[in-house]
């Protein structure tokens, strides 16, 4: 089975450097041999019908061209209508990214879809690497990778929220620490974060494991989530590239058949991103 995939992007923010991550998310999926890819940078006035032979939809999407901006810009009630009518009807979407944040302007079905969010004005870890424990290793997503693993010079978004009646599973977690706020900087001048009457220790999910991967069901369809993946640095990791492909897989399908990278052997000599023959 070829999986037919859209990746909706095109308005996001300045620090991503959106068209080079599209062409790398393209290369690992189609890499495994099972995917085939398309990039839309403008999905406003698109309808069902622009979606009727795809299988999986990939948001790399923002809403917005720089963080501090105060207006988020989704597709339209026509375009939008056709997403959540994709997904409900039993395909599947995945959220790469900062495309797991949300405003006060993102519509509540954009919410459910996702199952769990960060708010827009909600925050970011300062520490550039951390670690990740894949907290659930018998779901076929993450069956056989790594328990922990590192990302590398990324984002760690955290104060989680949850969608009204979401039916979500965690896969993988990292521990939003309340010391690395301590250190001189905090918070940044380009990024908003609430710190409630002052005290870091109140703020929204500090102190706890937050996560950073994680699945969704939506009406007969299903979604999955990867909030880190900043860069090339995270991309390439062996466990950031199994679990993406393979969450893309079970968006899709429902069930996972690509299997880990093998990198024993001869298989040392393939390059980046692995799969590659």
């Amino acid at each position: 089975m070829t999986v037919k995939t859209l990746i909706i992007t095109g308005l996001v923010v300045k620090e991503h450097d959106y068209s080079r991550t599209n062409l790398l998310l393209k290369q690992m999926l189609e890499s495994t041999g099972m995917f085939s890819v398309k990039i839309n940078e403008e999905f406003r006035g698109c309808t069902e019908e622009t979606l009727q032979d795809y299988d999986l939809i990939i948001f790399n999407y923002d809403g917005k061209e720089w963080i501090l901006d105060e207006h988020f810009t989704y597709w339209g009630e026509t375009a939008e209508n056709a997403i959540y009518h994709f997904v409900k009807s039993g395909k599947g979407a995945v959220f790469y990214h900062s495309s797991v944040a949300v405003g006060a302007e993102t519509p509540l079905e954009y919410k459910r879809m996702l199952g769990c969010y960060v708010e827009r004005n909600g925050r970011r870890n300062p520490q550039p690497d951390f670690l990740i424990t894949n907290t659930d290793n018998n779901h076929p997503i993450t069956k056989g990778l790594k328990k922990n693993w590192y990302a590398v010079n990324d984002d760690l978004l955290v104060g989680i929220d949850y969608a009204p009646e979401h039916k979500v599973e965690i896969l993988a977690t990292a521990f939003d620490s309340v010391d690395e706020y301590k250190n001189t900087g905090f918070p940044p001048k380009h990024f908003k974060v609430k710190i409630p009457e002052g005290d870091l220790n109140k703020m929204h999910g500090v102190n706890t494991h937050q996560p950073v991967a994680w699945t969704n069901l939506y009406g007969e369809g299903r979604t999955f989530s990867i909030s880190v993946g900043h860069d090339i640095d995270t991309m390439r990791r062996e466990t950031f590239l199994a679990m993406f492909v393979r969450g893309a897989e079970w968006a899709a399908t429902g069930k996972v058949t690509i299997p880990k990278p093998d990198r024993t052997g001869e298989n040392r000599l393939k390059p980046w991103p692995f799969y590659s023959k």
